[in-house]
């Protein structure tokens, strides 16, 4: 087994109880920050791998296991400079005005493990901005970490969870030492793991509500009291929340994750109305279907059908449709644009009720497409 040991991250929370024997063989980039490789004993494996699975700040990664099949992923790790500077020019042509938008700046991104926040964090740093990646998944992180790297960009992976004060206090300190600062938070992370269980009123597990309300809005209000400090010894700054379409509109179900999502919206306006002279800028976002893999796995494909019907665009929409609109509203591209809530939902809350059956014309609903070829599809 081979290990990579993040020395710029290891020991900043004094939780770390792993002591590598004999004497570290070369140092190299890791795309997160400054490594040492070693090398493990058999004896000690086990316990290398309990402390990388518990490691509060992702900064203990195996690399090789124990039958060295994981090869790939340590040379995806460290990229050849033949293949970030290809990366490089390749992000160059695609990326036309944008390149370059978040240069010198530093941005932290909560639940960027994944999905809409992984194509946040990507499109920061494809615009030459410095990303703490954060994620209550470690692994998750590093390999979002690791793809920002191949990519020729910076990036810094942090386990933890947002629903932790003394956890968010070290995730803005780690960032400033590591980066100087922060001028761009997003605010993404949520308990998308309690949803399945988060039902009507009635019906309602009080622990839900709590654990849902703990992450999903005191933990972003946590992260927002933590950057707001420096952005203003920044000279300002730049903040997203991610809210939700559900927040804005009442459902069967879902009750703690809508009501924690329409707070989120009026603690971005109130952020927006508090900061403004400090020129901290706040919008909230609200994606609507957005097929991440995690939803994937949820709806099946009759759910998704009757998703589509109410939207105007006839697709659903992808985590790089958010992340977009998320670097506009980081970018001074927004510079006069604060304290609004942005719907990004493919047109699905700005119709009449009835549209997907027709609204109060008939020629709103695709020829041969009547009400029970409808059902019958499901």
């Amino acid at each position: 087994m081979r290990v990579l040991v993040d020395q710029d991250l290891c020991g900043t929370t004094g939780q770390c109880v792993l002591t590598l024997p004999g004497t570290f063989r070369q140092r190299e980039p890791d795309g997160v920050a400054e490594v040492c490789v070693a090398t493990v004993p058999q004896a000690l494996h086990a316990a290398v791998r309990l402390a990388a699975n518990q490691c509060p700040v992702a900064a203990i990664r195996v690399i090789e296991s124990d039958a060295g099949h994981d090869e790939r992923a340590s040379a995806d790790a460290a990229p050849s400079p033949t293949q970030a500077q290809r990366h490089a020019a390749k992000d160059q042509r695609n990326s036309g005005d944008t390149m370059g938008r978040f240069e010198g700046k530093v941005a932290v991104v909560t639940g960027a493990g994944a999905g809409i926040g992984k194509a946040c964090a990507l499109a920061i740093a494809r615009g030459g901005g410095r990303v703490v990646v954060a994620d209550i998944d470690g692994p998750a992180a590093i390999a979002c970490t690791a793809q920002i790297a191949a990519e020729a960009g910076h990036a810094l992976a942090i386990a933890m969870d947002i629903a932790d004060e003394q956890a968010v206090a070290a995730l803005f300190e780690t960032a400033e030492r590591h980066f100087g600062g922060v001028e761009l938070l997003v605010n993404n992370a949520s308990a998308m793991h309690l949803t399945p269980r988060d039902r009507a009123i009635l019906d309602l597990d009080l622990a839900v509500w709590d654990q849902t309300m703990a992450t999903n809005l005191r933990g972003t209000l946590l992260c927002c009291r933590q950057a707001i400090p420096r952005m203003i010894a920044r000279g300002g700054g730049a903040i997203v929340n991610m809210s939700s379409c559900q927040g804005l509109s009442g459902d069967t179900a879902q009750t703690s994750y809508a009501a924690s999502k329409a707070a989120m919206n009026m603690l971005s306006a109130s952020l927006a109305t508090q900061y403004g002279h400090s020129q901290i800028r706040c919008n909230a976002v609200a994606p609507g279907l957005i097929m991440t893999e995690r939803l994937l796995a949820k709806l099946d494909e009759c759910m998704q059908r009757h998703l589509r019907r109410h939207q105007l665009l006839q697709r659903v929409g992808r985590p790089e449709d958010v992340a977009a609109l998320v670097a506009f509203l980081l970018s001074d591209d927004a510079a006069f644009i604060t304290g609004q809530l942005v719907c990004i939902d493919g047109g699905m809350l700005a119709h009449v009720p009835t549209y997907a059956d027709g609204g109060n014309s008939c020629a709103a609903r695709p020829v041969g497409d009547t009400e029970s070829a409808a059902a019958a599809r499901c």
